[in-house]
């Protein structure tokens, strides 16, 4: 079954093998190379990540999205056209084991967040801080027993930057791939100055995290899972020990088909 992630800036994609079980990461589409580009189209993108023999094996897909209208039904549309129909999922107050933090609000969590609590709790059933590291970085408290206790949002890399370059003169346009960086040390220049702040706010919101986490799960011991497209970066500068998971939503998402399916 093909899985779907729908995100702030690229769509996700992986596939599910309800033989073995195992989940595939196909790969992703930036959401701007067809928005921006008319000479691609998102169906001909598409394909360049689902094979014809996935689409032929099954045509339904379960997801997830806190994308932008525009996006979702272009989405949908091009979905379509290849037969396949998706059934996207909505945050709920209690799912699978996991109870919602926001309460009377559940709704308002982001059903990225969602899927994630989902698959963490079914991966590892303990105290998990989770660090999903994307266009923004979340970061949720999780008990073991499946109490959602809340989270923080923070901006994420990129969107540091963009702020940096509305609010400055001189640093509009700065990407990731510009100050790609490893580690903490005194910046010698101005590049080398934002690379390392942004990277100094962001494991300093962990690290703020991470103390809190005591008081949170109350003095009992905690696992610290990174997932997320920045994962692998942060997981450099970080020090400690981290969970690593390439897959924590789809895992979710496997989990509401799985009620789909039942």
């Amino acid at each position: 079954m093909l899985l779907i992630d729908a995100g702030n800036t690229r769509s996700k994609f992986a596939w599910w093998d309800t033989d073995t079980d195992e989940i595939e990461i196909l790969g992703a589409i930036p959401h701007q190379s067809w928005l921006n580009d008319l000479s691609h189209s998102l169906k001909e993108l598409l394909l360049e990540v689902i094979s014809n023999q996935q689409i032929q094996h099954e045509q339904k897909a379960i997801g997830c999205s806190v994308a932008a209208v525009q996006v979702m039904d272009t989405l949908n549309s091009s979905l379509a056209e290849l037969g396949i129909s998706v059934v996207w999922q909505k945050t709920k107050a209690e799912q699978a084991g996991v109870i919602n933090g926001y309460g009377e609000q559940a709704e308002r969590l982001g059903s990225d967040r969602w899927m994630a609590l989902l698959g963490c709790h079914e991966q590892i059933q303990k105290n998990a801080l989770i660090v999903d590291a994307g266009t923004a970085l979340t970061i949720d408290w999780l008990r073991a027993d499946g109490r959602h206790l809340g989270g923080w949002i923070v901006p994420g890399r990129q969107l540091m930057l963009n702020a940096l370059g509305q609010g400055t003169a001189n640093l509009k346009g700065i990407t990731v791939d510009d100050i790609e960086r490893d580690g903490l040390a005194a910046g010698q220049n101005t590049f080398d100055g934002i690379a390392q702040g942004t990277e100094a706010a962001l494991t300093g919101a962990i690290a703020q995290a991470i103390q809190l986490s005591r008081e949170h799960f109350s003095q009992e011991s905690f696992d610290v899972v990174v997932t997320g497209g920045d994962g692998e970066h942060l997981m450099r500068t970080l020090s400690g020990k981290f969970r690593r998971y390439d897959d924590l939503l789809f895992k979710g998402l496997r989990l509401c088909a799985d009620n789909l399916n039942s």
